[in-house]
């Protein structure tokens, strides 16, 4: 693969990571009242974005018959696993509207901020990537994303355990089920992407 190749790649990487991170801007749009359904429009275009970028990369993989290059293969691997990440936000914003929930629980509200820091997070995280040398790897980097993933599960539980021990209201259980479960599939898309790098700063010399 060529430096062309792999600038083209980091650029396009950094771009969906900015998507994502704008998608967690608008998402927490709702902790002050927002529109649930204008937001969920709002990620959705933010997500097509995303999808075009990937889009793109995969057109430009083709063209360039760099599907059987190993480095872009994993370099391709940890851009499918961010652009999943907006893929889950949208989810997030489509299952309030889906399942018309119109007011937050008090106990949503970090994990509404910690989407965001997260994403950030991963912008960091691929730009420490792309500029790293072959002796020093963004370790750090690598394991305070993954914490994300670590710290929701402890937060799932505690909120889980709280949703089935006082809920009352059958469907009002059923819904908050589906938020809890979907944040906690985006913060293991995180993890994914930490790990997706890890295998690329160990394998990609």
């Amino acid at each position: 693969m060529k430096e062309t190749d792999r600038e083209f790649i980091f650029a396009s990487m950094s771009r969906i990571c900015q998507s994502l991170i704008s998608e967690a801007e608008v998402l927490c749009e709702l902790i002050d009242d927002g529109d649930f359904d204008s937001v969920s429009r709002h990620v959705s275009s933010l997500e097509n974005e995303a999808d075009n970028i990937k889009h793109d990369v995969q057109y430009y993989l083709q063209d360039n018959k760099l599907f059987r290059d190993p480095e872009a293969m994993m370099l391709y691997e940890v851009l499918m696993s961010i652009e999943n990440c907006t893929d889950l936000v949208e989810d997030i914003s489509d299952t309030f509207t889906r399942l018309n929930i119109t007011e937050l629980k008090d106990n949503i509200i970090s994990s509404f901020m910690s989407v965001g820091t997260g994403a950030v997070k991963m912008a960091e995280l691929i730009n420490s990537i792309h500029h790293m040398n072959k002796i020093d790897t963004p370790v750090r980097d690598l394991i305070e994303l993954d914490n994300y993933s670590v710290e929701y599960k402890r937060i799932y539980d505690l909120n889980m355990k709280k949703l089935y021990v006082d809920g009352n209201d059958p469907l009002d259980v059923m819904r908050w089920t589906s938020v809890y479960d979907v944040f906690k599939e985006l913060f293991t898309g995180y993890e994914t992407v930490a790990e997706c790098c890890g295998k690329y700063c160990i394998l990609g010399d």
